[in-house]
Order: C-alpha cells, then structure tokens, then sequence
C-alpha cells in the first residue's frame, strides 16, 4: 500500500514538474525567437510546445488510468487543457510576427502572448500546489499509518525536492543561453554594418574603376596605340558625323622591307615618327589626320567650302616632298623615306575605298600620287584585283598554283641536254588557265608572293625528281629580300637530291640594291651544285656588271634585243658582242622569245648556245613535251 502510493505520488510530482519545465522551456524558446528572429529559433518554439503538449496528455492519462485521487486536479487539468488552445493561438500569431519581422506586429502579438502566459502560470502554480499538497497529505498519511514509510516519504520528498532544484538548474541554464544568443546577435548585427559599410566603399572603388576602364577602352577602340592618332574606326565613325568631301589614303613606300631589315622596333619607331610629321603638317582644326594602321594614314577634310580640291592636292603634294627631303633620326640611325597618296573628292561612305583605289593606281604606275576619277575605270580594275585575289587565295588553298614547262633547246651541241623553264600558272575549277601577268602583282599587292613561289619551287623539284630532267624556276629581289623565302628554299635543297639538275633564273637585275645579299645568295646557292642564270640580259646597263661580278652560269639575252634580229643589224652587233664576252667568261648563253625559223637562224649564227620561245616549244604541261616517257 506504502510502496503503491509513494509510487503513484512520484510519477504524479514528476510529470507535473515535468509540465512545468516544458512550459517554461516553451516560454524561453519563445523569448529567444523574438530576440533572433530566425528561422531555427521558430522551429524550436514548434518542438517545445509538442513536448509541452505531450507531457499535458501524458500526466492526464495517468491520471485517468491510475485512478489518482486528488481533490480538484480533473478541474485543473481541463483549465490547463483550455489554456493550451488560446495559448496555441497566441504562441501562432507570435510566430507569423516574428516571420515577418514587423516589430509592430511582433509587440502587438507579445501583449497577448504576457497576458496568457501570467495566467497559464498561475495555473501551473495551482497544479503544482495541488499536487504540492497532496504530496503533504500521503507523507501525513504515510506518517500516520507506518513510521517506517517516512523514510520513504522524506525520500519522496527529497526527490521532488532535487527535480525542482534541476528544474530550476535547467531555466538558469535556458536563460543563459538566451544571454549568450542575445550577445552574439547584437555582434552579428554590428558585424553585418561592418560589411555593409565595406560593400558600399567596394561599390564607390567599383564604379571608379570601371569609369577608368571604359576610358582605357574607348582609347583603345579610337586610338592607335602606336602613334595615338585616332584610328581606322574612329575614321568610320566620323564619316558618318562629318560626309568628308576630300581624303588622302598615305603610304610609306617599301615601309614592309625596311622593317625586315631594321626589325620591328626600329619600325614602329619609324612610324611614331612618321605620324608626329604628318600632324606637323595639319595646320587648321578642319583637317582630321588619322593612323588607320601599319604604314597607312588618312588626310581628310571636315569642310570642302574652306578648301577647294585644286588647293587639297597642292596641300598633299607639298607634304609628299616634304616628308621625302625630311631625315629621321633614331639614336645612331638616319632614315629617309617615300610616300605614295590616292585621292578621292566623292562617293561618301565609300571614299576611303575609292582612295585607295587610286593608292594602288599610284603604285602600280610608279607615281607618287593618284586621283579616283568618277569614270570608273579605277573601281573596275580594283574589282579586277579584288576578284583576282580570291582565286588566288582559293588555288592556294585548293593547290590550283601548277607550272607550265617551257623547253630551252641546245642550238650548238646537240649532246646537251633540253632544259625547261618552270612558269606558274593558275588553273580555275572549270578548267580556265590563268597566265601569271594577271595574278603575279596582285600577289604582291596583298604579300602573298612568298606562297606563289613557294608552290613553283614545289612544281618544279617534284617535276625534276620525277622525270630526271633538268628544269628552271624564277626568283626575284622580293624573294631574296624575304628572310622566310630564302629559308624555305634552302631547307628544300638541304633534302633534294637532284641539285645538279636545278638552274635559278634571277629576275628583276635592275633593281638589285642589296647587292650583297644578292651576291652571298648566288654563292650559297651555287654550293648546292644548283646553276645560277641572269634573266633578261641586255634591257640594262647594270646587267654587264653582273656578270662580271656576280658567279652566274647562263644569261638569258632579253626579248627586245631577239625579237626582231632576223632584221636588225644593230640588235646582231649587240647580241654578239654579248655572247662573246660571256664566253670569255665561261657563261653559256640563252635567247629568249624565238618566235620563227629566221630568229633561230640568226641566233643559232652568232654562237648563241640555248634557244627559247613558241617556236622551240610553248609553255605546257611537262607531259606535252616529253610524251616517250608514257608510251
């Protein structure tokens, strides 16, 4: 009876302390979400209450089921039962406060929330007073029916005692936490205006720096970097505010050759120079200058009525001759240079195109200046260019660059052997053979050349090896100037085996001007066992000169001088005379352009060793002329 009762009143103490705790514990979470306000706080707040909610059914099944006997306690119960639904409610209404984060709200919910709370504790006091007094009532009991059961009840007691004592160690242990969160959310908000003071300086150095950037980029769209001209886009994009009238596309002659040989800091130095002259020359705010790059500048005038077209090119040829009497000076280096000008007066936005239309139209007629004339003779041969250009790109891509072989026949000693002249050509996808004359300068124009000679050479060791023969092929002073060229022809004659079937026709002798490098190319070459040929001897003075200076094996009488010997005695004294010095000079001879039985005739007379032209043999496939070597 002793021992059902102390436990029946144990169970009864615990889960009313228990209940106790829990509201208390439910009331601390809360406190600590409206001092946090976060999400995890509210979430605590959820847990709490089921436990509280639970540990309210657990002490009303117990005493249901165990049939404890306390006077008033049903009736506490359903109050404390009653209370749970407004303070359900409330606890609701505090939460979505809290969610919100209105501090109106969340003080409005709070008043509620205290007004519950005070009665909800008083009637958890009620309940613990309750049960309070029935525990003073079995230990009276118990006192009164067994001196032995007051040790267990002043163990009882004890250990209510102890649980109030843990209760009590539990909310000072809850409240302070709730100290340690309320710190450390006032340092995370005194953290959180650290870092919102730091993003707005990194906002301010941001927009600094990009207004700097944006500054750098418009230079760099505008300006040449070079010269800090305004460039080839500011020049479109001023066409369109100011319809230039006259422009002046300006180019430095041979500009690519002087930085092969200088190297490309001595040009760019060149063309620093070159710019700060010609803004020398621009003397009125209505004449723009623009660097639209490499070696190319644009002249152009804003306002036609402030100068007439007649004065504009006056105004450019005095800057031509200028510059071409100007002497640059770099550190121990004197320099002097050309320039050539297209003129254009029309044509709008298409003006810096028709100007260099007459750029080109300057070059290729070796004249310093050029105008677009509005017939539009310039625009169709700039077209012509254009087109060629394309195939041309197009049979190098598609290999269409092949040689047409041309015989160069013995005349004296039959035992030699025929030679054959490699000759590009330029072969179309229908068929159509294309002669150099069209396409040779148009590769020039656009520096491709270098290609162009290199798929000859190719043509022509593959032709040598193939067939045993020998066989012939053109270089010019572009090609010896051209440090890729020359090492591409040396690294092919390193592997051919065929060497000694191999003769190079120099060309273009008049404009030798390095004459060293042409010397030292000529005998590098000759220690291959490949012979050395001077093509068109006899259009110049400088060509006996060459063949005294220079180790040459054949040259090649020009054209003018065979052409009509069959009836010009002047033209037979002057081909015998060369042919009889080359053979004091161990060279061996060739005419060129023997047309007819009478010029062979003639030649053949004067000692002439080797004859070449339509009537020894066109230029075509090497098959058509050595057609044994397929039967």
């Amino acid at each position: 009876m002793i021992d059902q009762i102390e436990n029946k009143q144990l169970r009864l103490s615990k889960l009313t302390f228990k209940l106790d705790h829990e509201v208390e514990k439910n009331q601390s979470n809360i406190l600590q979400a409206i001092i946090l306000k976060n999400t995890n706080s509210v979430n605590n707040i959820y847990t709490s209450f089921n436990k509280l909610q639970e540990t309210l059914d657990d002490l009303e099944n117990f005493i249901l089921d165990d049939k404890i006997k306390v006077k008033g306690i049903d009736k506490v119960i359903d109050i404390i039962k009653r209370r749970m639904v407004g303070y359900k409610a409330v606890e609701e209404s505090l939460i979505e406060a809290i969610r919100t984060k209105e501090n109106e709200d969340i003080q409005d919910a709070l008043v509620g929330f205290n007004a519950i709370t005070l009665k909800f504790s008083d009637d958890m006091s009620k309940l613990v007073k309750l049960v309070d007094d029935n525990l003073k009532q079995n230990i009276q009991i118990l006192k009164n029916t067994n001196n032995d059961s007051q040790k267990d009840t002043l163990y009882t007691f004890l250990l209510a005692t102890l649980l109030i004592l843990f209760s009590v160690y539990k909310l000072l242990e809850l409240h302070n936490i709730s100290k340690k969160e309320l710190v450390r959310a006032e340092k995370a908000e005194k953290e959180q205006q650290k870092l919102q003071s730091q993003l707005l300086k990194y906002n301010d150095d941001l927009e600094e720096e990009i207004a700097k950037k944006s500054k750098e980029l418009h230079q760099k769209i505008y300006t040449h970097f070079l010269s800090g001209l305004p460039n080839r886009n500011k020049l479109i994009e001023d066409s369109y505010i100011y319809h230039f009238k006259q422009m002046a596309l300006l180019n430095m002659d041979k500009f690519q050759k002087f930085n092969d040989v200088y190297g490309e800091e001595v040009g760019n130095i060149a063309l620093k120079l070159t710019a700060d002259f010609l803004a020398s020359q621009i003397d009125d705010n209505n004449t723009l200058l623009y660097h639209i790059g490499g070696d190319e500048f644009v002249i152009a005038v804003k306002d036609s009525t402030r100068l007439n077209n007649t004065y504009f090119v006056e105004k450019i040829e005095d800057i031509l001759k200028i510059y071409r009497r100007e002497t640059f000076i770099y550190e121990d280096k004197t320099f002097n240079f050309m320039m050539s000008a297209g003129l254009a007066f029309s044509g709008s936005r298409k003006m810096l195109a028709y100007a260099d239309m007459a750029l080109k139209d300057a070059k290729k007629r070796n004249v310093q200046l050029s105008i677009f004339n509005d017939d539009k003779e310039l625009e169709k041969l700039h077209k012509e260019d254009i087109e060629c250009h394309k195939k041309l790109m197009h049979a190098f891509e598609h290999k269409k660059i092949t040689s047409h072989f041309q015989p160069i026949a013995p005349i004296q000693d039959s035992s030699l052997s025929i030679k054959y002249e490699s000759l590009a050509r330029l072969i179309e996808d229908d068929g159509n053979v294309i002669s150099p004359l069209k396409f040779i300068e148009v590769a020039k124009q656009n520096r491709v050349y270098h290609k162009l000679t290199q798929a000859v050479v190719n043509n022509t060791l593959n032709t040598i090896a193939k067939y045993d023969i020998p066989c012939s092929f053109n270089v010019s002073m572009e090609d010896i100037e051209n440090d890729r060229t020359i090492q591409m022809l040396y690294s092919l004659f390193d592997e051919f085996e065929y060497n000694h079937h191999l003769t190079i026709e120099l060309l273009e002798t008049e404009h030798f001007k390095d004459y060293k490098r042409v010397y030292d190319f000529c005998i590098k070459v000759r220690s291959y066992g490949i012979k050395i040929a001077l093509d068109d001897f006899g259009s110049g003075y400088s060509n006996f000169s060459h063949a005294l200076n220079l180790p040459i094996d054949y040259i090649k009488i020009d054209s003018s001088l065979i052409s009509n010997i069959d009836r010009d005695t002047n033209s037979q004294i002057m081909v015998e005379t060369i042919v009889g010095l080359a053979h004091k000079l161990n060279i061996q001879t060739i005419a060129e352009f023997v047309s007819s039985k009478e010029i062979l005739d003639v030649v053949k007379r004067l000692n002439v060793d080797y004859a070449q032209g339509y009537y020894i043999g066109k230029p075509e496939d090497i098959e058509r002329h050595i057609p044994y070597l397929f039967s």
